[in-house]
């Protein structure tokens, strides 16, 4: 079958967009080789521009809340987003086999999730094998309410892998 001059030119443009990006793939850059020692001009100037801002939204008469704002955009991000606190494991007695086990807890902003016999709950969802809502969730512990007797049962972090043994 004969090509038509449109599909032509189609296949001539795409070969020659892969003969450039292929010579542009393999050609060595000219840029920079390596990190550079110090503060970038731009990384300097754009933080000379942010401090500006913060200083103009300040003298603009802004309420305590967006100066406050102005201020936390200048302070450095927070690198340590991980709980780093031990968590104890009170349980010298025998687990009760009929309780659920609170095996994991995560926290995203202030959404809190907990594991609980491998599912995951947020305050206030029913346990799937029923019987229990979630009340209370904290690294060492949540806290349950029952649905029918509203008694309310605590129950302790414990490392999953202190089971696997």
């Amino acid at each position: 079958m004969a090509m038509t001059k449109r599909e032509k030119m189609l296949l001539g443009i795409m070969g020659a967009a892969v003969i450039v990006g292929g010579a542009l793939f393999t050609m060595t850059g000219g840029g920079r080789g390596g990190l550079t020692k110090g503060p970038d001009k731009l990384v300097t100037q754009a933080r000379t521009n942010a401090e500006a801002q913060a200083k103009a939204v300040k003298t603009a008469g802004a309420n305590p809340m967006e100066a406050h704002v102005a201020d936390m955009a200048l302070r450095p991000w927070n690198t340590k987003v991980f709980y780093e606190k031990s968590l104890d494991i009170k349980s010298d007695a025998a687990r009760d086999a009929s309780m659920p086990m609170y095996s994991g807890y995560v926290e995203v902003g202030a959404l809190r999730l907990a594991i609980i016999d491998g599912y995951e709950y947020r305050e206030g969802d029913e346990l799937e094998t029923g019987g229990f809502l979630v009340e209370r969730i904290t690294p060492p512990q949540v806290t349950l309410r029952g649905v029918d007797n509203g008694k309310f049962v605590q129950l302790p972090y414990q490392d999953p892998s202190f089971f696997a043994q």
